[in-house]
């Protein structure tokens, strides 16, 4: 039953977050959104609820992506290896993070917020670079690479930590509660 709940808590936080930012989207592959909110929302529930949420982290882009796109047929494959990229690099660094003993994110149970803005960096290197080279295999290309390395990580970095830290302020209470800050 907690996997559900969880993974409910990650798709309604990704799809609410991804559909909120969608009016500052651009139409140029080239440049992305500069405050990519569902980052930040994909990070905070793995650190929250652990790797087990990603079902639900990926099923929030996905319906997200077939509502913005009008259909599922209008999703390009392209479209679904850019969400799925977004839904894996938090894991990846974490795991990367974790693996060379860098944080465990909490400290004495309470969220370290310097260590959580690293890993934004962190993620958002992972999935711009991933991006970077998976996108030109598509029909599109990329007409400004400095462009669009720029807005990707920018959009990430900002998006990741403004979610995490006004969810953190927002939900104090039962943060608290949970004893996670």
């Amino acid at each position: 039953m907690q996997f559900i709940q969880h993974n409910l808590v990650a798709f309604l936080t990704v799809f609410i977050a991804r559909m909120v930012i969608a009016p500052f989207d651009y139409t140029d592959l080239s440049i992305g959104n500069y405050l990519w909110l569902p980052i930040g929302a994909s990070i905070l529930s793995y650190l929250l609820f652990g790797f087990k949420t990603f079902f639900g982290v990926f099923l929030g882009f996905a319906l997200a992506t077939i509502i913005l796109k009008g259909s599922f047929d209008a999703v390009s494959v392209y479209s679904w290896m850019g969400r799925l990229i977004t839904s894996l690099a938090p894991i990846v660094a974490i795991v990367m993070m974790r693996a060379f003993h860098l944080s465990d994110f909490f400290d004495s149970g309470k969220i370290n917020f310097a260590h959580v803005v690293f890993l934004v960096i962190l993620t958002s290197l992972i999935s711009t670079l991933t991006k970077f080279f998976i996108y030109p295999i598509n029909e599109a290309v990329i007409s400004n690479p400095v462009a669009f390395v720029q807005s990707y990580l920018l959009g990430d970095i900002i998006g990741g930590i403004v979610f995490i830290y006004v969810a953190i302020k927002i939900f104090t209470p039962l943060l608290v509660k949970n004893k996670l800050i």
